[in-house]
């Protein structure tokens, strides 16, 4: 899933209402369950909540990845009690959103991180309806999607390709390539143009310069 950043505004639309909807079910399962008791996992749950909780389950992973693509990190640093450590942890407040009885977290949190997430999408609308017609957000595609092909290669061959495209040697490789890509745009640019032996001599004038200096 793309970037909140490198969408187009029917995208953003679709992302921002899946985010009020799922916003809307959370609040549905808390409203109609109540906990069996403070640091018990469990909740007793009626029809409605029982009900919310089943949609919930059905939209999450995507929501997840809505949340985590507008920038908004659904982490809660969570200490234990002392009487089992004091030990600390860190909750996904989103996949974990069924447990935070257990954990003595509000639910209210969620909702703060749906909430922020939202508002990201909200603030990028204007921006995401100009990427229509911006002739340099599909050039961006074109270089994003070239230099996402080796991690791509690394999938289908069965290794984790997240882990490889977020690792530091990954971005590096994914930086370098990026930057090719688009240098060998440019180079391809002025050669149509007719321009590439101008350039090229620019350039030799340029590196001579700098040697006799």
């Amino acid at each position: 899933m793309r970037h909140y950043t490198k969408i187009l505004v029917w995208e953003n639309k679709r992302r921002h209402n899946k985010l009020i909807e799922f916003r809307e079910l959370a609040v549905e399962y808390f409203n109609n369950s109540r906990p069996t008791g403070w640091g018990n996992s469990s909740r007793i749950q009626d029809d409605a909540a029982i009900e919310a909780r089943f949609k919930i389950n059905l939209v999450i992973d995507e929501v997840h990845s809505i949340i985590l693509t507008s920038g908004i990190i659904p982490i809660f640093s969570w200490t234990a009690p002392a009487a089992i450590g004091s030990y600390e942890r860190e909750i996904d407040l989103i996949t974990n959103i069924f447990n935070l009885n257990g954990l003595q977290i509000d639910p209210n949190c969620v909702l703060d991180v749906i909430n922020r997430a939202i508002g990201k999408y909200e603030s990028n609308h204007k921006s995401a309806c100009w990427r229509i017609v911006n002739p340099f957000f599909y050039l961006g595609l074109v270089f994003d999607a070239i230099s996402a092909l080796p991690f791509i290669a690394i999938g289908k061959l069965g290794f984790n390709q997240k882990k490889a495209e977020t690792s530091a040697i990954g971005k590096l490789v994914k930086g370098g390539l990026y930057l090719i890509t688009v240098l060998a745009a440019f180079l391809t640019i002025l050669y149509l143009l007719d321009f590439l032996g101008p350039f090229k001599q620019h350039v030799h004038k340029l590196l001579r310069y700098n040697k006799a200096n």
